[in-house]
């Protein structure tokens, strides 16, 4: 099974820091895998994320996402690769209000040409509200504007945004905070259906232990990270 993300040596200080916030030895994700990274708040969890997404970089060899080393790509390749290979579920989903649902989730493909090309022909809006149709999103639900949907709609929404185009990498940042436990549940099997069906890696952050036995891989950031504790992220 070929490598997704690889971390080797990877240290990371914010500037004037006394001490390293992440000093990770080594961690691999396997494309389709679907793994939790668990870690308190202030931990670093969203740094990391960072790191993987090309936003922040560290030395050469130490970051790399689908062969590419991040450090020896300049800012519009760390850009495009983020665009075409990765999709983002926000924490607080970064929805553009005003726009209907299936407006926000064509907007993943109007800058990722990759992502369109993997469409196969279909056209984006048709393969949009096929996500949204398989994310519980009624066709009434995805002509509104995104901030007249219920948190749970907004969060299908940002879902689907994410897996429109089929990206090699899901991360999704403590995606389920605003639910409750049976909405929180479905979620993430949708989420599972989705990624396996498009074998697409899901990094699912969370600061929450009980999401655990829902993966079948779960780490824990503060055993792997060796740095004493950081600043807050």
């Amino acid at each position: 099974m070929s490598t997704c993300v690889e971390l080797n040596q990877l240290e990371f200080s914010w500037p004037g820091a006394q001490s390293p916030l992440l000093s990770i030895p080594q961690l691999s994700l396997a494309r389709g895998e679907r793994v939790l990274l668990r870690g308190a708040s202030g931990s670093g969890k969203s740094t990391l994320l960072s790191l993987i997404a090309g936003i922040y970089t560290t030395a050469p060899g130490q970051v790399q996402v689908l062969g590419h080393d991040l450090a020896k790509l300049n800012q519009h390749q760390r850009d495009r690769l983020r665009a075409n290979e990765i999709g983002y579920i926000f924490q607080q989903f970064n929805l553009l209000p005003y726009l209907s649902a299936i407006a926000n989730v064509t907007l993943a493909c109007q800058f990722a040409p990759a992502r369109r090309q993997r469409l196969a022909g279909t056209s984006i809006n048709a393969s949009a509200t096929v996500l949204l149709d398989r994310l519980g999103l009624s066709a009434e639900q995805q002509q509104q504007p995104a901030h007249q949907l219920s948190v749970g709609q907004q969060q299908r929404v940002a879902a689907a945004r994410a897996l429109l185009g089929s990206p090699a990498l899901i991360i999704a940042d403590e995606p389920t905070s605003a639910l409750d436990q049976a909405h929180r549940d479905d979620f993430i099997q949708l989420l599972f259906e989705a990624c396996a069906e498009q074998e697409t890696t899901l990094l699912f952050v969370t600061h929450d232990a009980t999401l655990a036995p829902h993966f079948p891989r779960a780490i824990e950031l503060q055993e792997i990270n060796q740095a004493a504790a950081g600043e807050h992220v």
